[in-house]
C-alpha cells in the first residue's frame, strides 16, 4: 500500500497542457497501417476541460483494410470517404502534440497508439520523436498507471470490474461501465474512449500523491534518478546487482501485475535500453543445455516508458505473491550456484543488436535507418514549404520532387504525393500496389509483412464473420470492407 501523503493537487505541474487521446486504426502494424480517426480531449492540470478535437483520415490507397479491426471500431468506409488526407491531418497532429509543455496521455498508448504515431510521423517527413521530449512535451501511459493504482491503492478510488468468468480485468471499456463513467458513444469510438479515460484519472486524482508519483514514471530525468538511487544489493560472484519490482499489466491479474526483478546492466549497443530478468519465472533459472546460458527474455526498458520499476521496499514487495516470492528465491539461488554461466548470459544479452532486416519497405524503415540526417532535414524543409499540395498542378508537384536530392525523402515524398494528391505515381510506389494485389511480400521492420488483398479476402471467409455471429455494426462494417476490396485495384 502507498501511504497517503500531503502533496496537494495543486502540487502538479501548473505550465503543463493534458492531451489525452486515442486513435482508430486499420489494423494492428504501425509502420503498415494508418490512423483512421483521432480524438483528443485538452486539459489544465486540474485535469479541467480546455477544448476538443476530432480527426476523421481518408483510407489510404495503399491500405488494405484488416477485417477484424473494423469489427473491432466499425468504422465503415462512408463513416472515411470525406476524412482529410493522411499527410494534412499528420501535419495537424504533429502540431498539437508538439505544442509546448503538452503531455500527451493515452490508455495502452505506448504499447500501440504512440508507435503508430511515430511511424505516421515519419512517413510523412515530420520528426518523429519530438514529442517525447522537446520543448517540456512527454508522454504517458494510464494502463500501467491502473495496475499501479490495482495493486497498491487501498481504499480503492474506483470500482475494479472483473469478466463473467469472474477474472480481474484492466480494460477501459469494462473500468467505464463498472463505474458508470458517461461518455458520448460506445466503447471503441474513439472520443468515448477518451472521455471514459479522463474520467478515470479525474478518480486516480483523488490520491493526489500517487498520481503525482505514478506520472513521474513518465518524466524521463525522474524515472532515471529514481533507478539509480535504488541500491545495488544482491551479490552474485563478485558483483552486485539492483533488485527491484516491476509493474505491468502484461504480467496479468494472477500475478497482480507485478513482479519481481533483478537489473543486469545496460544493452551496449543501444544506449537507452536498460536489461530486466523477471525473477518470478522458474525457466529463468534453468540453463539451456544446447546454448549453456541461462534462458532470459529481458525486459528492454527505456527511461519514461510503459514498465513502471519500485524499489524493493518492504511496502511493495509484501504485494508480492507466495509463489512469486518463493521463485525469485529459488531463481537467484540458481544464478548463485552457477556464478560464471550467470555473468556470461549476461554479456550475451548485453551485446545484442536487432538484425538488419532486408528489403525493408521505406515506410518501416524508421528504425533502421535512423534519424534525418542534415541534408535530408534541409530538403524535408523544402518539401513543406512547397506546398500546400492540394491546389497544386502535376507539372508542379512534379517539379516539387525534382528539387529533393537524397534518396530516403525523395522516395517518402513521392509516396506522399502519390497517396494524397493527384499526381501520377512513381514506379516504386506502382510496384508497391502490386503487390498488395499480387499478395507479395512487403518487409516490416520486425521482419513481418504488410497486410495484402488476397488476405483480406481470406479473412472475410473465416467463419468468426458470418453474419449470425456480429451485431449490426459490425456487419455493416464488414460489408463495407467486403465492397470496398472487390473495387479495389492497384
Amino acid at each position: 500500500m502507498v501511504k497517503k501523503g500531503p502533496e496537494p493537487v495543486s502540487s502538479f505541474p501548473k505550465d503543463k497542457i493534458y492531451l489525452f487521446y486515442d486513435l482508430e486504426t486499420s489494423g494492428l502494424d504501425p509502420a503498415f497501417d494508418q490512423v483512421l480517426t483521432f480524438a483528443g480531449i485538452r486539459t489544465d492540470s486540474r485535469l479541467r476541460e480546455i477544448d476538443r478535437t476530432s480527426l476523421t483520415i481518408r483510407l489510404r490507397k495503399d491500405i488494405i483494410p484488416s477485417p477484424s479491426a473494423f469489427v473491432t471500431h466499425c468504422l465503415t468506409m462512408k463513416d472515411l470517404a470525406d476524412g482529410q488526407c493522411e499527410y494534412q491531418a499528420a501535419r495537424l497532429l504533429h502540431s498539437l502534440f508538439n505544442t509546448p509543455d503538452t503531455v500527451s496521455v493515452g490508455y495502452n498508448s505506448l504499447g500501440f497508439d504512440d508507435e503508430f504515431l511515430r511511424f505516421l510521423f515519419y512517413r510523412n517527413l515530420l520528426e518523429p520523436y519530438t514529442h517525447q521530449y522537446a520543448n517540456g512535451c512527454f508522454r504517458a501511459d494510464i494502463l500501467p498507471v491502473a495496475a499501479l493504482y490495482k495493486r497498491f491503492c487501498t481504499p480503492p478510488v474506483i470500482q475494479w470490474p472483473c469478466l463473467d468468468n469472474g477474472r480481474p480485468t484492466l480494460k477501459l471499456e469494462h473500468i467505464a461501465k463498472e463505474n458508470q463513467f458517461i461518455t458520448s458513444g460506445p466503447a471503441h469510438d474513439a472520443m468515448a474512449d477518451v472521455e471514459a479515460l479522463v474520467a478515470l484519472c479525474r478518480r486516480f486524482t483523488q490520491r493526489s500523491d500517487m498520481w503525482a508519483y505514478a506520472l513521474g514514471f513518465f518524466d524521463k530525468q525522474t524515472d532515471l534518478k529514481r533507478v539509480a538511487a535504488m541500491a545495488e544489493t544482491c551479490r552474485i560472484k563478485d558483483r552486485f546487482f539492483r533488485n527491484a519490482l516491476m509493474v505491468s499489466s502484461s504480467f496479468g491479474p494472477d500475478a497482480g501485475y507485478l513482479a519481481p526483478v533483478l537489473h543486469i546492466g545496460g544493452a551496449i549497443p543501444y544506449a537507452n535500453q536498460q536489461l530486466w530478468i523477471r525473477l518470478d519465472r522458474p525457466e529463468c533459472g534453468k540453463i539451456n543445455p544446447d546454448t549453456g546460458q541461462f534462458n532470459w527474455f529481458p525486459v528492454r526498458k527505456k527511461p519514461a516508458d510503459q514498465w513502471l520499476v519500485l524499489p524493493a521496499l518492504e511496502r511493495f514487495t509484501d504485494r508480492l505473491t507466495d509463489t512469486a516470492r518463493k521463485t525469485a528465491g529459488d531463481v537467484i539461488a540458481m544464478f548463485r550456484g552457477n556464478g560464471s554461466v550467470f555473468l556470461d548470459t549476461i554479456q550475451v544479452h548485453r551485446a545484442y543488436a536487432y538484425p538488419e532486416i532486408p528489403d525493408l519497405d521505406p515506410d518501416a524503415a524508421l528504425y533502421q535507418d535512423g534519424f534525418f540526417t542534415a541534408q535530408e532535414k534541409k530538403d524535408i524543409a523544402r518539401f513543406h514549404d512547397a506546398g500546400p499540395f492540394d491546389i497544386s498542378d502535376r507539372n508542379t508537384l512534379s517539379r516539387v520532387l525534382a528539387t529533393l536530392k537524397t534518396p530516403r525523402v525523395h522516395t517518402l515524398a513521392a509516396r506522399i504525393l502519390s497517396r494524397n494528391y493527384q499526381v501520377p505515381a512513381t514506379e516504386e510506389f506502382r510496384d508497391h500496389l502490386e503487390k498488395l494485389a499480387n499478395g507479395d511480400k512487403i518487409t516490416g521492420f520486425r521482419g513481418d509483412e504488410k497486410f495484402t488483398l488476397p488476405e483480406a479476402i481470406a479473412d472475410l471467409a473465416d467463419p468468426e464473420f458470418k453474419p449470425e455471429n456480429l451485431d449490426m455494426r459490425q456487419r455493416n462494417a464488414l460489408q463495407s470492407i467486403d465492397a470496398y476490396l472487390g473495387q479495389w485495384t492497384a
